[in-house]
């Protein structure tokens, strides 16, 4: 069971085995926060944003790192009260904050959300709607 908050107030518990890849909780994470799989990912295994240290990436990341599609929560030593980081779209550098809570007994077939606090914010906020140049524009 682990434990992700992406703000203050907003956080969901996700089941999942240790027996799953970095990439499948990656996919299990941006399903339970509603976010679209559309950019490149890493988990920071020492708890560290940006860390090349004990980093896992996704496939399309250039460099050395192990990649998360051959990883396993258990090789990435995801243990209860492991604190790691999840990097997502590198752009917006959306930084998600993890914690492995507990193992369970019982087998795990699919990821699946325990519990959920909060309202995610949105992936991509409309900017839109607050853009002063863009109601200039409008009176022209």
């Amino acid at each position: 069971m682990i434990s992700v908050s992406l703000a203050t107030g907003c956080c969901r518990h996700i089941q999942i085995s240790s027996q799953d890849t970095l990439c499948d909780l990656s996919d299990a994470m941006l399903d339970a926060f509603s976010f679209d799989n559309d950019h490149m990912h890493a988990f920071c295994m020492d708890n560290e944003a940006h860390s090349r240290s004990d980093c896992y990436t996704s496939d399309e990341v250039e460099g050395d790192e192990p990649l998360t599609t051959e990883t396993t929560l258990e090789e990435a030593g995801a243990f209860p009260g492991k604190k790691f980081k999840y990097l997502f779209d590198f752009g917006d550098n959306w930084i998600f904050q993890c914690r492995v809570l507990k193992e369970l007994d019982e087998k795990t077939d699919f990821p699946q959300i325990i519990r959920s606090v909060g309202e995610a914010p949105e992936q991509v906020p409309d900017w839109d709607d607050d853009d002063p140049e863009e109601d200039s524009e409008d009176e022209d």
